[in-house]
């Protein structure tokens, strides 16, 4: 995922969300990673169900960090303190469908012993695709090579 492990405030704010019942999904080139896309990224881009959600708040408390659920529309809610600035808060995702259809869609991973949900790389590739920036395009050699090989070994190859 990255090259460098979760710091402490960063594993201790997932296992809150977790622990708490709040759903996220871990998205973009940080989900690509930790599914075996050979692509580099230091933010963990995290797609909020609700982020008006008073335990995101609660869980970053605990963290040692701060939230700020900033101007929905204007300004992107946004964590800092001790859980210093990895953590990109994504409102929407383009060319995908509403959190709840893609949650429906999302793997199970264990990142440091955290249970955490992934966006599939399929449903990755769709957003890149249709987001069309060209950081995304640079990424979709990337992303449609690890996707193969991914479904080569779930079919044996």
């Amino acid at each position: 995922m990255v090259d460098s492990a979760l710091e402490p405030a960063e594993k201790t704010f997932l296992e809150t969300l977790a622990d708490l019942g709040v759903r996220y999904l871990i998205v973009g080139v940080s989900a690509a990673s930790m599914q075996g896309a050979r692509i580099a990224t230091e933010d963990i881009d995290l797609w909020l169900a609700d982020p008006s959600d008073p335990r995101i708040g609660e869980a970053a408390r605990r963290a040692g960090g701060i939230w700020v659920p900033g101007h929905f529309g204007m300004q992107p809610p946004t964590l800092g303190g001790k859980l210093g600035d990895r953590f990109d808060v994504v409102l929407t995702m383009s060319g995908l469908e509403d959190f709840e259809s893609e949650y429906a869609r999302s793997k199970a991973a264990d990142l440091e012993g955290i249970r955490v949900r992934l966006l599939p790389l399929d449903r990755i590739i769709v957003s890149k695709r249709a987001a069309n920036r060209p950081k995304d395009r640079a990424a979709l050699p990337a992303l449609e090579a690890a996707l193969a090989v991914a479904r080569d070994e779930e079919q044996g190859r």
